[in-house]
């Protein structure tokens, strides 16, 4: 990185390694979105909009992506999948993955990136916030949406007309069974939601951001 000049390293699929990640002279910066709604997006990118996949029924493509169960949680306790855990494996991946999650300098969420403008200039050191409001899809020349919402004051959270809502596209079975299945992400989420506003809170009394 140093020898070509550039300065950020993005990572989307591979886990974090907690045993030598941190001890890198990085800033570290993660984002979430609501699990649910990510499984059925990345579902509509990939096969609906025929991006490399064929599958067009949700239920059989949940059955076959084992990979995407509680994916934030592995990602953060650097855990590989093999098949489901005890109560207890649970309770100390959790903690693993919180634990790891409050060592990260800046925790966004895709619901609320307008209100993260402080945070990204202050930690990323970013001037121009306008990312934030606007929409970022790649490939989106393989299948254009037309939509009419390029840009909105909120961040994701406003998108509707461009966004699948899990409870209307998913019949309750499929439903019940995709949010079981990304449990521990669904708490994971709440956590890095918690974080995010604490930090929010702490910029607004005059305080620092928590690290």
């Amino acid at each position: 990185m140093k020898s070509s000049g550039f300065r950020i390293a993005g990572n989307e699929w591979e886990n974090f390694d907690i045993s030598r990640h941190f001890d890198l002279p990085a800033v570290f910066a993660t984002s979430f979105r609501k699990p649910l709604d990510r499984a059925l997006s990345q579902f509509r990118f990939e096969c609906i909009e025929d991006r490399g996949c064929h599958e067009k029924d949700v239920h059989k493509w949940w059955a076959k992506r084992m990979d995407l169960y509680n994916v934030y949680t592995k990602t953060f306790v650097d855990l590989s999948f093999r098949g489901k855990y005890s109560s207890d494996e649970r309770r100390k991946f959790m903690r693993i993955a919180i634990d790891t999650l409050s060592k990260f300098h800046i925790v966004l969420n895709m619901e609320w990136l307008a209100y993260g403008g402080h945070q990204v200039r202050s930690v990323l050191g970013f001037d121009d916030l306008t990312a934030l409001t606007t929409r970022v899809r790649p490939h989106i020349t393989q299948a254009k949406r037309d939509d009419g919402q390029q840009k909105n004051t909120l961040g994701s959270a406003s998108i509707k007309k461009a966004s699948w809502v899990p409870s209307e596209y998913l019949d309750e079975e499929q439903y019940k069974k995709m949010s079981e299945d990304l449990a521990l992400d669904e708490i994971l989420t709440d956590v890095a939601r918690r974080m995010f506003l604490e930090r929010l809170v702490c910029k607004d009394l005059g305080g620092g951001i928590p690290v």
